[in-house]
């Protein structure tokens, strides 16, 4: 049980106080503290998805989909979830063989299809995550109405500043990959 005030992040950073007392853990007290974070939620998307014989990535699908104001094609679905064109066609198949999705062609095009989310699939985000006392996603809201409004505007601060970074790029499965730099080439 970790002390009153304390987590387990504080205990980390500790640690990497006592081994390299010259690196600086304040980045640390930030970033690992995201990561557990995600843990918890990450967590709560697979039992979701465990429950209903899907992957967290599944749920991923899903919840763009019950965002979404319209159907998706595969490609939209793709760029809204960074992962690659072959993983999301994937999800698809195994979502619509358990008619959490279905398919529909596109009145525009012909040739492309637009996946729309079933009542099913509607009601495991609904029922499961959303609206569900029990899911991860409810511990925000034992913060006071302030606190989540300073949390999130940090964290949108923080989360910008990363997203402009030129040497960084979120890509496939959501994995960050490395924008190529150009050289610096000397004043002549």
């Amino acid at each position: 049980m970790e002390d009153e005030g304390r987590d387990s992040v504080d205990r980390i950073a500790e640690a990497w106080e006592r081994a390299v007392p010259s690196y600086p853990t304040d980045a640390t007290h930030v970033i690992t503290r995201i990561q557990h974070l995600a843990r918890f939620f990450e967590d709560g998307f697979a039992q979701v998805g465990k429950r209903h014989h899907i992957g967290a990535g599944d749920i991923y699908v899903l919840l763009a989909l019950r965002r979404a104001s319209a159907r998706l094609t595969p490609t939209e679905l793709f760029r809204e979830l960074s992962v690659t064109a072959g993983a999301i066609s994937k999800r698809i198949d195994r979502l619509a063989a358990l008619g959490l999705v279905s398919r529909h062609a596109d009145a525009s095009d012909g040739r492309s299809i637009r996946i729309e989310l079933t009542p099913a699939g509607r009601a495991i985000i609904d029922d499961e995550i959303l609206f569900a006392d029990d899911f991860v996603l409810r511990a925000a809201y034992e913060l006071d109405p302030k606190e989540r409004e300073q949390l999130t505007a940090l964290l949108r601060r923080f989360l910008t500043l990363m997203e402009r970074r030129p040497d960084v790029a979120i890509g496939p499965k959501g994995a960050l990959g490395h924008r190529t730099r150009a050289k610096r080439t000397p004043n002549a």
